[in-house]
């Protein structure tokens, strides 16, 4: 009696153990590839925003040189494409210049660029470039007043983080370069270059 119930208590183990055994199997999950990181937010899609900060523009009259510092506010509004860790699009901006020099200022700046960036999840480094258009005002006593736009070229990069998915927050800093124009006979070519730094808020739909 005994010798048969060690013989079936031997078998169910036999039977058992195996089956639990193979239930606690456990497989590693493969690697990533090496250099590869993840991307998981998804940048793509039309966004639109708010941005402020300071700039400092030189502009060139007469042959002598005009300092302009002057605080800014603008709107900006865009389109990106993603590609893995890679962003890529377009954005136009324009921003109100608030001070003025006794004899220039530049009132007013817009530019239509691209911008190519690396995305880490939520934050994207970035770098832009493409044409920029500024709007000048000569006031010299002993030559006239004179309004004109300028034309020329905007360069710069930053750094943009999604705070939430459809929240964004950026810094950045532009260099351009507004060209010259010919303000007529008695004040001539009017030229000039701009430094900005900007901070703003974008909303991605």
């Amino acid at each position: 009696m005994h010798i048969r119930l060690v013989a079936c208590a031997v078998l169910a183990l036999s039977v058992a153990v195996p089956a639990v055994a193979a239930d606690l199997t456990y497989e590693t999950p493969a690697a990533p590839s090496a250099g590869q990181v993840s991307s998981a937010y998804d940048w793509s899609g039309f966004y639109l925003g708010a941005q402020g900060g300071y700039s400092w523009s030189q502009a060139k009259i007469l042959g002598s040189d005009q300092d302009i510092v002057s605080g800014m506010s603008g709107l900006h509004a865009g389109y990106n494409f993603q590609s893995g860790n890679i962003v890529y699009g377009i954005e136009n901006d324009f921003n109100y210049n608030f001070e003025k020099n006794d004899n220039a200022s530049l009132e007013w700046d817009a530019s239509g660029r691209a911008r190519v960036g690396y995305a880490w999840d939520r934050t994207l480094f970035f770098a832009t470039a493409g044409v920029a258009a500024g709007g000048g005002k000569v006031d010299i006593p002993a030559a006239g007043k004179k309004d004109g736009i300028l034309i020329g070229w905007t360069a710069g990069g930053g750094i943009e983080h999604a705070v939430t998915d459809n929240i964004l927050v950026r810094g950045e800093y532009r260099h351009s370069d507004f060209g010259n124009k010919d303000f007529g006979s008695t004040i001539g070519d009017v030229g000039a270059t701009q430094d900005k730094v900007l901070f703003g808020t974008s909303y991605k739909f």
